[in-house]
């Protein structure tokens, strides 16, 4: 993608906050998914005349609290809100600007039960993020670095429930969706239709 000035500087600033993650699960994903996806975005934007700027940056925040903490914990949503917002703010986006870009394209990104993207900036956040799940090894490499074999069921049913929704919901346009379905189906029949016992 051709940076402007402010995609730079969310790009650079983004860069710095997971390299120097204490986490390594930051610093995975910074490596192998969060770069992916803002490409992604950016592509797909230009493909569905989305607007490409806040796409990219949003894809670049959308998961932005695995630097700091684990999904699970309290305060991970705020706090990936908070600093996306500095973020934002320091690379010159306005109130408005930072508003659509966390609260309507990046907060319903993955499209939980009513919270759904409503904006084809929002699908287009969504549908990267889902295809990357389907088109790289992120099941096979997350369950290899962060997955004991204490929990392996449980794991399962995650990539089973996941599976479907990057997939059925996730994925809002038809050509994307029948570009990872033979992706899909393979990873199905690995996590899915095979029983694995502890």
């Amino acid at each position: 993608m051709n940076h402007t000035d402010r995609t730079q500087k969310v790009f650079d600033q983004v860069s710095k906050l997971y390299e120097n993650s204490e986490r390594e699960m930051g610093r995975w994903m910074w490596d192998n998914h969060v770069q992916w996806v803002a490409e992604k975005s950016a592509e797909l934007a230009k493909k569905y005349n989305a607007n490409i700027e806040k796409c990219y940056v949003s894809a670049l925040l959308h998961d932005l609290g695995d630097v700091w903490m684990e999904r699970e914990e309290e305060d991970f949503d705020p706090k990936s809100n908070r600093e996306g917002r500095s973020v934002l703010e320091k690379a010159g986006f306005t109130k408005d600007e930072k508003k659509e870009i966390l609260e309507v394209i990046v907060e319903p990104h993955s499209c939980y039960p009513n919270n759904l993207p409503t904006t084809v900036e929002g699908k287009v956040l969504a549908t990267a993020d889902g295809m990357y799940h389907l088109v790289s090894n992120f099941f096979v490499d997350f369950c290899w670095n962060h997955t004991s074999k204490d929990n392996l069921q449980e794991y399962l049913e995650w990539v089973r429930e996941k599976l479907e929704r990057d997939l059925n919901v996730k994925i809002f346009f038809e050509d994307e969706k029948q570009e990872v379905i033979p992706r899909y189906e393979a990873l199905k029949e690995v996590f899915v239709n095979k029983s694995y016992s502890n």
